[in-house]
């Protein structure tokens, strides 16, 4: 019978997304294949394919991280973690200032199956960039869409909107300068009785 264990592994190494596990003090003691090729992929080998380097301390240094504030946050929120004191953390990166590809970093405790008792975190870093790219397209499309609400005047006889500079307007130029939608024109049944009553006997009559 193999080794759960290394069944384990091999599970975890046919993961699409980057797992390493680090210890209760922070430091790494096992990747999958995807953590290896992502680390490799964006020239951060040797260090973070290789079990026994500290995570936490690497970080605490702002030069291991262009001092940007956001990286000391994260420490902190993967320290309570691993502390017990929160649940889990979540967080939205890109690699570099110049990549197009969004990943979810993500630290949930490792517990004891019999005690509960937190034995270190679990990193998951996964890439995210199709969901980022659907959200950018969603904000696009919603910030273009304009939704009419409210009261609007409209002129009794003629129809035409009075408009945010008081300027009263024929209502397809109002509706086409804030919706998505377009006109085309054609005449009632009511419209032809009153105007054009000497076309109304085709009505009447049921003929097309």
């Amino acid at each position: 019978m193999r080794d759960p264990f290394f069944l384990s592994q091999e599970a975890a190494n046919c993961l699409p997304i980057s797992l390493a596990i680090l210890d209760p003090e922070g430091r790494i003691r096992y990747v999958n294949q995807t953590w290896i090729r992502t680390a490799e992929k964006y020239g951060l080998s040797p260090l973070w394919d290789r079990p026994g380097m500290n995570v936490l301390k690497h970080f605490e240094n702002p030069e291991n991280h262009s001092g940007k504030p956001d990286i000391t946050e994260w420490l902190t929120r993967l320290q309570q973690v691993l502390d017990g004191t929160l649940p889990s953390f979540n967080a939205e990166m890109q690699p570099c200032a110049s990549s197009k590809r969004w990943y979810r970093l993500e630290g949930v405790p490792l517990r004891d199956s019999e005690t509960s008792e937190i034995r270190g975190l679990i990193l998951l870093y996964s890439d995210i960039t199709i969901y980022k790219e659907t959200e950018s397209k969603l904000r696009e499309a919603f910030s273009q869409a304009h939704i009419l609400h409210g009261l609007l005047p409209i002129c009794a006889v003629c129809k035409k909107i009075k408009d945010e500079l008081n300027s009263w307007v024929p209502i397809e130029e109002y509706l086409k300068a804030r919706t998505f939608a377009d006109f085309t024109h054609d005449i009632c049944p009511d419209c032809i009785r009153s105007h054009y009553p000497q076309y109304s006997r085709i009505l009447d009559s049921g003929d097309p």
